[in-house]
């Protein structure tokens, strides 16, 4: 069996150039964790980790307590959601199998003005 973990978020402010000025991606690091912010829209903002293989050591509630401080940082409304995926052989209809996920966990917050607002793990 093989994990995927990933970490991924959204900005949303009124002014993406007013955090991304003269830049379409920039890195900003919370507690050694940097993210890499860039602009999707004119009030959108893609949040994803720098370094992927960190996400699988990164808790839920560091997570959270980034998704609070970007949050607060920009005065605005973040979510951030991290994923891990089990692969694994799947039985399929015809009696052969197939490698994809057999299953996933994730946990969503979302903070506004630097206030959590909503927090939910979920298995699938």
């Amino acid at each position: 069996m093989d994990h995927e973990y990933s970490i991924s978020g959204r900005l949303w402010v009124d002014n993406a150039e007013s955090v991304l000025p003269g830049s379409d991606c920039r890195e900003y690091t919370i507690d050694d964790i940097a993210f890499l912010l860039s602009t999707t829209t004119a009030k959108e903002i893609q949040i994803i980790l720098k370094d992927k293989s960190k996400a699988v050591s990164i808790s839920d509630d560091k997570i959270s307590t980034c998704c609070a401080d970007l949050s607060r940082r920009f005065a605005c409304r973040v979510r951030m959601e991290k994923l891990h995926e089990e692969y694994g052989n799947a039985n399929v209809f015809n009696g052969g199998s197939d490698y994809e996920v057999v299953s996933a966990d994730r946990f969503v917050c979302e903070c506004l003005n630097g206030k959590e607002v909503s927090r939910e793990k979920e298995n699938f």
